[in-house]
């Protein structure tokens, strides 16, 4: 049986627990089944930062990034951050492979002035080689390990939030999305998990006050896969492998965002 590709995203907060890493790849490798994996790299980005000599700021849970910092972030992210996943998913038993948007480039990203060198990936296309190249990958029995340092146009160097890198792979591949956070599933006011949102339901909660920070870009990165690939997109915790390789296999955990109709 041929199984759908799916990206899977993981949040920079899970390099600061490396036996949670480790203990979700070997669950992946051990399932066998095609993902691309797209990670960040925050709380990484913000030491390393600091140890520049910078200050970190967010606005609505983007990280601004002036000029001055891009390189530092480029070196975290696409450097650091890359090379300690591919590392951990090598000891776990894949074959991994370190990326970043940029490469190839898998696809194109536009920038952003209002938050600096940051890029966001561009409405209705799939322009890049990612499309082609990173099934061939899977197929070799590789893991492509992408990180979210893309480039322009221009050959301007862009940090792009991970949550929106990895929903514009998978569109570009027509993938399942799954975004691992440090939570278990997007929450309502009262503090009760959604388990099953229509497209338009998950839309109507970006309006609401108690979605803020990195879970609303989560849920407006989670909108634009639905709406582009035209599959399930969910959102659950890094914490349980179990969960996560359910959703590999078709089942609803987490929050499980249905594709626009």
């Amino acid at each position: 049986m041929t199984h759908a590709i799916s990206v899977i995203k993981v949040g920079g907060a899970i390099l600061d627990n490396q036996d949670s890493l480790q203990a979700l790849l070997v669950a992946l490798y051990q399932a066998q089944l095609p993902f691309v994996l797209v990670h960040g790299g925050g709380s990484l980005t913000d030491h390393m930062l600091l140890q520049a000599g910078f200050s970190s700021e967010k606005k609505d849970g983007q990280r601004i990034t002036p000029e001055s910092q891009i390189n530092v972030v480029t070196g975290a992210l696409a450097g650091a951050a890359n090379k300690q996943i591919v590392a951990v998913a090598q000891q776990a038993g894949f074959s991994a492979l370190g990326l970043s948007l940029a490469d190839g480039p898998l696809l194109y990203v536009q920038q952003n002035p209002a938050l600096g060198r940051v890029g966001e990936p561009i409405a209705d296309t799939t322009e890049g080689i990612g499309g082609h190249i990173l099934p061939l990958l899977l197929r070799q029995g590789i893991l492509p390990v992408v990180s979210s340092i893309g480039i322009d146009h221009q050959g301007q160097l862009l940090n792009v939030n991970a949550d929106y890198a990895a929903a514009a792979l998978a569109n570009q591949l027509s993938a399942r999305l799954i975004l691992l956070s440090d939570v278990d599933a997007i929450r309502d006011a009262t503090g009760t998990p959604l388990a099953v949102l229509e497209f338009h339901q998950a839309r109507d909660l970006l309006s609401e006050n108690f979605i803020v920070g990195g879970m609303k870009v989560k849920l407006a990165a989670a909108l634009h896969a639905a709406e582009r690939s035209r599959r399930m997109t969910a959102i659950t915790g890094w914490g349980n492998p179990e969960s996560v390789i359910a959703l590999l296999q078709g089942e609803m955990r987490g929050t499980c965002i249905l594709p626009a109709v």
